[in-house]
């Protein structure tokens, strides 16, 4: 890639003319809005397919629905750092405006702190929905993205370079940091289980281990991904001609893969301890899925499509919280009405419909929400 920059977008601040205000504050991405709203759309639905498990023709519809147990990939397991890596394609966009309209470095470091701590405290109170004590907990999606965007920010701007070498450092002392370390246990840093560093810190920090053998140190090669997300973002906003733009990100997403894949045999894939191979490959995967949306949308102009997603990526916040808070409710809560359908649709495919409902009745409410123009931010 090149080492070209932008023209300082968390840098001190600057006079700026009117028209170039306005220029770099209509700028938006609705390739990312789509991408965002696949995304969230996906999480509305939940584990929508689950029901199909062993179903002679549907089961595949099942295993891409589900984390996978430890090692390899599937969608699902692209949910997360799906998010991670957008959050990274939009922070150019954001602090380009903002540094157009005025604002210090220190007003912009402000601003992500205050969002930080914002996305903290929404993640902690949806991990408290029907809990019957208080944990806190960082595993969820949004406290990771806050610890991630922090990090990120002292490298926007900077050359691709100086981004790539971050990341790399990253990710290579956090696999250095895993596999050296005395609390390993003798089936090695890779091996299914709580005995590994990571396991370990959370006994220390926070008294217990999470379910399914995730840990809270994910967030460390997470930002690693979000910082992918930027160059992918920076590369865009340079407005290079389509094709060279499109080149690079297949050349970056396919590069990401092939050495994902090529050192899974010493470094396994595994998305529950985020190792470093999956943060490359996970990388790889999603920047093919925005070029796929940003060949579609910005470079043939095909946008009508994309509306319904457009809608829920807008408001993506709500879109979470209405999914985390009230996604199990509605579900319980339909079943008088709808009952009745269980019996024409049979066991696999009644909770197929019932959580596409969810997803159709939240996308209304987004909708509303769109037509008014309210958009919720943290």
């Amino acid at each position: 890639m090149s080492t070209a920059t932008l023209p300082e977008p968390i840098a001190r601040s600057a006079p700026v003319q009117p028209e170039s205000i306005s220029r770099t504050a209509s700028v938006r991405l609705e390739s990312l809005d789509a991408y965002r709203g696949l995304i969230m759309l996906t999480l509305l639905a939940g584990s929508i397919f689950q029901s199909l498990k062993g179903h002679p023709v549907w089961h595949w519809l099942y295993v891409q629905n589900e984390h996978v147990a430890w090692e390899g990939c599937v969608y699902w397991d692209l949910i997360q750092p799906s998010f991670m890596f957008m959050v990274g394609v939009a922070m150019p966009f954001a602090f380009a405006r903002r540094s157009a309209l005025g604002d210090s470095w220190r007003r912009q470091f402000r601003h992500v702190l205050i969002r930080a701590v914002n996305l903290c405290a929404i993640g902690i109170l949806l991990d408290h929905i029907g809990a019957q004590k208080i944990q806190i907990g960082f595993i969820r999606v949004l406290q990771q993205i806050a610890f991630g965007y922090v990090c990120a920010f002292f490298v926007l701007g900077r050359s691709f370079r100086t981004q790539g070498l971050v990341a790399a450092a990253i990710l290579v002392g956090y696999n250095l940091l895993w596999m050296f370390n005395p609390w390993n246990g003798p089936g090695g840093p890779w091996a299914m289980g709580n005995e590994n560093i990571g396991s370990a810190f959370d006994r220390w920090m926070l008294g217990r281990n999470y379910s399914g053998y995730y840990v809270g140190m994910n967030a460390i090669p997470s930002t690693a991904t979000i910082i992918f997300g930027v160059m992918a973002g920076q590369l865009i906003l340079q407005r290079r001609p389509h094709n060279r733009t499109m080149l690079t990100l297949l050349i970056a997403g396919m590069s990401g893969i092939a050495l994902g894949l090529a050192v899974s045999p010493w470094l396994p894939l595994i998305k529950r301890i985020w190792t470093p191979s999956f943060a490359v490959f996970a990388a790889g995967c999603t920047t093919l899925i925005l070029l796929a949306f940003y060949w579609a949308i910005e470079v043939m102009n095909c946008r009508r499509w994309a509306f319904p997603l457009v809608v829920v990526g807008m408001n993506s916040i709500t879109a979470y919280v209405l999914g985390s808070a009230f996604g199990n409710w509605f579900r319980s809560a339909s079943g008088a009405w709808i009952g009745w359908l269980k019996e024409p649709l049979g066991d696999a495919w009644f909770p197929v419909f019932q959580k596409a409902l969810f997803a159709l009745a939240a996308w209304g409410v987004l909708y509303w929400l769109y037509r008014r123009k309210i958009f919720f931010k943290c």
